[in-house]
């Protein structure tokens, strides 16, 4: 009776030859993943269905090739065993390593084909739960992977070639394959919110993002201003934001400003989100670690608390500090009728010092979380007395920054934004040790400089030194009136690193 129920449901294949070909694994039907019990599944795989034998006598053929449409491979070398000549192989997708066997389903948390070979890669999950909940239940995507339940636990693992300077490992998914990911986008006529990190707008704004997304509307949602100072005027930076978008050619529909964690301005986002979307699919999109899946989870709480209940409220993407955390796309159906959410891969920009650093540094540097604000003193001057200055001096940001001021009039100071892990150091330039031999590769060197003339009259911020990824910058200001004269000062770096020079944030 078992047996019977088992091949009226199971799906089937024949080969060219038109003799039936069965696959088994564990004693599941390898068309439609169905698991017969135990006792029925060696005779299941000797006999073919009802299902099996119309597919060979080509009744309702049209069912079959919808129903059991899967990615199979057959072998002829192995025709003549007698058993498992048909192997399952799941259609390859750009989140998929080619150097571990991947199993039908993708995780919820990063978006990552599964596999139940090897812990160290991500998309591992453990054999049994795959048996019950995709073998058994057929939940293929409602699984979340070892990694993600790592990051979910503020562990740093890595998943990205070249990240940290990684080379190329077993399972590491490279950048290539999540820019290739993206390449739909372009394709159809969707909204795009792009997500920048307000905190380091220039390092993550993707200035080629229309290669990306074609001629679709997009939506600019800048995160994290929760880390601005509490008297910013919002205002302010939302006019600054806008100018900056256009001095880079970019036509947005719309701007919000936002703070996913504590939900500030999360409905106004929203809000222009449905406004825009005019029905259509929306994908988030940003370069990586710039809080695309933390975005998401706060729209979804806005979208229920508004009284959308189709979106979802668990198995929502995982949102960790690890740069790369999302590794394939993500569907989300939120929205009430047509149109689907989907969360993106980060675009990987290797100029960005979150992408330079391995998961150890990240773990104790903790980037993005704080944005506190330094400005060390000057160093006193014996002769003339009040005429402190840091020309000739050099400030050391950590170990990745260095600033060089070859020339500043009294009245300048350097303001610090970043993460209150990080120390300032003041040196005279003359005592930077030199680089020792064999240890170039790891020297900081010049990335950056900067040479004017201040405008006469004017005190505050004359120019921010964004330093891309890190989510901060430094700030050359001018205390009072008197004692105008050239600034030039020489940024250096971690190699790869990028700092620009930008006009001031309005923020104190």
């Amino acid at each position: 009776g078992v047996l019977a129920r088992v091949v009226e449901v199971c799906d089937g294949w024949t080969d060219a030859r038109g003799a039936f070909v069965a696959f088994v694994s564990q004693g599941n039907c390898y068309g439609c993943s169905f698991a017969p019990s135990s006792s029925s599944a060696s005779s299941s795989a000797a006999m073919p269905s009802l299902a099996h034998r119309r597919a060979s006598t080509g009744v309702d053929r049209r069912r079959r090739r919808k129903a059991c449409a899967r990615a199979f491979a057959y072998d002829d070398a192995d025709a003549d065993d007698g058993a498992e000549v048909l192997s399952y192989r799941p259609g390859e997708s750009a989140s998929a390593p080619k150097d571990v066997r991947r199993e039908r389903g993708n995780c919820y948390g990063c978006g990552v084909q599964l596999q139940i070979i090897d812990e160290s890669i991500a998309g591992y999950v453990d054999p049994n739960e795959y048996q019950t909940k995709a073998v058994v239940h057929r939940q293929f995507n409602g699984m979340l992977c070892a990694r993600c339940a790592a990051l979910s636990n503020g562990r740093f693992v890595n998943a990205v070639e070249g990240q940290g300077g990684i080379k190329a490992a077993p399972g590491l998914i490279t950048p290539k394959q999540l820019r290739d990911s993206l390449k739909e986008i372009r394709e159809r006529k969707t909204l795009v919110v792009k997500v920048v990190d307000v905190t380091d707008f220039h390092g993550s704004f993707l200035k080629k993002v229309r290669d990306v997304v074609g001629g679709n509307p997009i939506l600019l949602v800048v995160t994290k201003v929760d880390l601005l100072s509490p008297e910013t005027n919002y205002d302010d930076l939302l006019r600054w934001v806008e100018d900056e978008s256009a001095a880079r050619r970019l036509t947005l529909a719309g701007v919000a400003l936002v703070s996913s964690k504590k939900g500030f301005g999360m409905r106004d986002a929203v809000l222009q989100m449905m406004r825009e979307r005019n029905g259509r699919d929306v994908y988030v999109m940003g370069a990586a670690n710039v809080g695309k899946s933390t975005f998401i989870r706060a729209a979804m709480d806005e979208l229920r608390s508004a009284g959308n209940y189709f979106a979802p409220a668990k198995r929502l993407p995982v949102a960790s500090a690890m740069p790369g955390t999302t590794l394939g796309v993500i569907p989300l159906k939120a929205f009430e009728g047509k149109g689907v959410l989907f969360d993106t891969p980060g675009v990987f920009l290797h100029h960005r010092l979150n992408s330079l650093l391995g998961p150890e540094d990240l773990s104790i540097m903790r980037l993005g979380n704080t944005l506190k604000k330094f400005v060390p003193k000057k160093p006193e001057c014996a002769e003339p007395p009040g005429f402190d200055s840091f020309q000739g001096y050099s400030l050391c940001w950590g170990s990745f920054l260095r600033i060089d001021i070859l020339a500043c009039p009294p009245n300048t100071a350097f303001s610090f934004y970043g993460p209150k892990t990080l120390r300032v150091d003041i040196m005279k330039t003359s005592d930077v040790p030199a680089t020792i031999p064999g240890q170039e590769q790891a020297a900081l060197r010049l990335v950056n400089e900067v040479d004017f003339v201040p405008p006469p009259g004017i005190t505050g911020g004359l120019v921010d030194l964004s330093v891309s990824g890190l989510g901060g910058w430094v700030r050359v200001e001018k205390s009072s009136e008197r004692g105008d004269g050239v600034i030039h000062a020489r940024i250096y770096g971690l190699r790869g690193l990028e700092v620009f020079a930008r006009d001031v944030m309005p923020t104190p």
